[in-house]
């Protein structure tokens, strides 16, 4: 039985014996009383019905609540419970007059509607959970990129997690039991106050998380954060978001969409929504909110340009990317164009200690450095299988020979742009090996504000060049103040500008680069 129906059933008795009481109480005569005299109630405690004693009344003598009889309750305006009169004592006749009994049945409504109320929250919580625990089922079933759910059936899988929902379990115990069992280090549950403080770096900035259904329709997953942007504008959780500012999720991805608008940094964003099914909608409209925008970037590049060690009169440009975030792109390109105005003869682009971030950002990094429609890396998704990502259009801005600087800290979205350099032939990668990162996470949003942290794709590097088990450099890095004891330690230290300026342009180039074969699509 579905909590729905389990709650109708519970309710109905106790809503038809509060109406009852309530209707016996209204009618009762205005005067009656047994035998025809009023005779004083004995003082004894009634015990609730929805506590956990004992039903039975109490035995003469005796009182009406013990230690051993569990928990009872005297109603509201009655007296404590004391002894019953001793046996000796006349016989007593309760006393059933209006007076007396109105009181009496107004309590006894009140309880049976507390206890509706009761019953009510509980099925409430019951069905707040099954409803967390089928909504991170779905996002497991249409986005995990494991399809065989670490060799789990499906149905039974399912099934047996929705069960334990439906008989109480909490839904924060079974979301964490359902990600473990996946068996991927990377997935996991993030908590209601770890996602809050992640969304204060959402790309939209308007702190609402987006997903797609099982319809493959951009959806509000989870509620809006509270005071966010989107709360004050009515959003709801499972409203449809046909487009951002006027790209329709049709036409692109839901990451391409949203890196776009936050690279934008407009200071509002201009959604397309519907509310309901498509057939009949209950509501169709367009919605302008504003968008909350740090006044720091994100990420930073620190670029500049020093005299290059050894002959000639030739400048090294140098830019370190500390994390990939909304801006990161963006930030790149300006950085560019200020190297090459002081005249930068070569570059070197240091992602040493980057563990990463957006993997949209590293593509758009790489086609800042890449020929138009070259192979940034491979995606393996359970829907579309490997596919490759080709940088747009209008890339190869920056033209003059380029070196990557890498090592044990340098991980996901910096894999990621390491291997498109490398891959295609544009730069040799010095340091040590990378971290060994190819998985993508999406981040799913649950009805109790928590969150789905899932691995969502694999991705390689052009020509199937592996990340997984980290990339290899082609020759060492520059040498710094202790950077031996550093990288024996697995630590990254930051350079000064002048240690750039004796990185060796040519290590790799007269070795693996040289059989270098870029993809073509």
């Amino acid at each position: 039985m579905g909590t729905r129906p389990l709650r109708a059933a519970a309710a109905a008795p106790l809503a038809l014996a509060a109406l009852a009481l309530l209707r016996l109480s209204a009618s009762w005569p205005s005067s009656f009383a047994a035998g025809g005299q009023r005779v004083p109630r004995p003082s004894s405690a009634l015990q609730a019905p929805c506590s956990d004693s004992d039903l039975d009344p109490a035995p003469k003598g005796e009182p009406a609540s013990s230690p051993s009889s569990g928990t009872s309750a005297a109603f509201p305006g009655s007296q404590p419970a004391t002894a019953s009169p001793p046996a000796t004592a006349s016989p007593e006749i309760p006393d059933l007059s209006a007076g007396s009994l109105r009181p009496l049945l107004v309590q006894l409504c009140a309880l049976a509607l507390g206890c509706l109320v009761g019953v009510s929250a509980a099925l409430a919580n019951v069905s707040t959970d099954v409803e967390n625990v089928d909504a991170a089922l779905g996002f497991v079933k249409r986005n995990y990129y494991d399809q065989t759910f670490n060799g789990q059936e499906w149905e039974a899988f399912r099934g047996r997690y929705l069960a334990r929902a439906e008989k109480g379990e909490s839904a924060k115990k079974l979301t964490r039991e359902i990600v473990n069992s996946l068996g991927d280090r990377y997935s996991r549950v993030i908590d209601a106050a770890s996602f809050e403080r992640l969304m204060a770096y959402d790309p939209l900035g308007i702190g609402v998380v987006l997903a797609r259904n099982e319809s493959s329709e951009v959806i509000v997953s989870s509620p809006p954060f509270a005071g966010s942007a989107a709360a004050k504008a009515g959003l709801r959780q499972g409203d449809i978001v046909i487009s951002i500012d006027g790209t329709p999720f049709a036409n692109e991805s839901l990451f391409a969409v949203m890196d776009r608008v936050a690279q934008a940094d407009s200071p509002q964003v201009k959604l397309a929504l519907r509310r309901g099914p498509a057939s009949e909608p209950a509501k169709l409209w367009e919605e302008t909110v504003p968008r909350a925008r740090s006044s720091t970037p994100q990420s930073e590049v620190d670029a500049g340009v020093v005299p290059a060690v050894g002959p000639g009169n030739h400048r090294v440009g140098y830019l370190r990317l500390k994390s990939f975030g909304a801006r990161s792109a963006l930030d790149m390109a300006d950085a560019l164009g200020r190297l090459r105005e002081e005249g930068a003869d070569e570059l070197v682009l240091d992602l040493r200690g980057n563990l990463g971030g957006s993997f949209q950002a590293a593509l758009e990094i790489a086609a800042l450095f890449l020929e138009p429609n070259s192979v940034a890396t491979h995606v393996a998704t359970p829907a579309a299988g490997d596919r490759p990502l080709k940088v747009n259009g209008n890339g190869g801005t920056a033209q003059q020979p380029l070196v990557v600087l890498v090592d044990q800290q340098s991980a996901s979205a910096s894999e990621v742009l390491a291997a498109a350099l490398r891959g295609n032939c544009r730069a040799p990668l010095l340091g040590s090996k990378t971290y060994g990162k190819a998985a993508v996470q999406g981040v799913f949003g649950l009805p109790n504000r928590e969150a789905l942290a899932l691995t969502v794709a694999k991705y390689s590097g052009p020509g199937g060049l592996a990340i997984a088990d980290g990339l290899r450099p082609d020759g060492e890095g520059p040498v710094g103040p202790l950077r031996g004891a550093a990288a024996a330690a697995g630590l990254s230290l930051e350079l000064s500008p002048s240690d750039y300026a004796g990185v060796d342009f040519g290590a790799g180039r007269t070795g693996s680069l040289r059989t270098c074969v870029p993809e073509r699509a």
